[in-house]
Formats: structure tokens, sequence, C-alpha cells
């Protein structure tokens, strides 16, 4: 009976000491990908896009790490209903850049064309979506 409140103590001492810890890691870093930001950085895009379509994603973000889908996670958060899909090969083209760049030159790469630069890296492209 003394092992079993034993065990009992030590589990509810885990519980806190864990509840504690994360308490304090969640204070210190209250959102490390930036999600909230993305509302300011894709609400213009969510102004001009309707939301009845599926929109390509183009990043500067190699495909694959932590910063890559956490980019593109938030980015279909923020503009949902429209549903955001990695490629280039829709009619809409949502551009999520962490550097500065030609993005008229690169969207002509990808045989899209520059609508509009909002600003903070992001763009939006418009494509032929049969090609």
């Amino acid at each position: 009976m003394a092992g079993l409140a034993a065990v009992a103590v030590l589990c509810l001492w885990g519980a806190f000491q864990t509840y504690a810890f994360e308490t304090a890691y969640q204070q210190q870093n209250r959102d490390p990908y930036l999600i909230g930001a993305q509302f300011d950085r894709l609400a213009p895009v969510a102004a001009v896009v309707p939301e009845n379509i599926t929109l390509g994603y183009l990043t500067d973000v190699p495909q694959g790490n932590v910063t890559e889908s956490a980019m593109i996670i938030g980015a279909q958060y923020v503009l949902a209903p429209r549903l955001v899909v990695r490629g280039a090969g829709r009619e809409w083209v949502l551009g999520n850049f962490t550097r500065p760049a030609d993005f008229e030159a690169l969207g002509r790469s990808r045989g899209l064309q520059l609508q509009r630069d909002f600003g903070n890296g992001v763009v939006l492209f418009r494509g032929d979506p049969k090609r």
C-alpha cells in the first residue's frame, strides 16, 4: 500500500512540474512561428482573392523544413476557406517569401504574371491553370 501511495505522489509531483515548466516556456515563447503575424501579412491577399478558389503556393524556403511547414500551415489557416496547395499550377498563386527578390522574374520563370506585391514578402501571381 505504501508503494502505491508513493507512486501516486510521484505522478502528481511530475504533473505539477510539467505544468510549471510548460507555463514558463509558453510565457517566454508565445508564438515562435509567428502565426499571429500572418493575419496582418496575408489580410490584403484575403481581401482580393475569392473565397471559393484553390491558391497555388510558392516560397523560397526549402520544402520539408519546420519553417516552411509553419509558413504554409499559417497561410492555410489565415486564408481559409480558400485552399492553399504547394506549386504554381493554379490560376492564382500566393508567393510567401522570407527575402526580397525580383518577384516578377521569379513568376515569369514559372509561367506566372505578378499581379501585386503586398510587401513583406507576400506577392500574388496569376497563371494559366491549364498549363
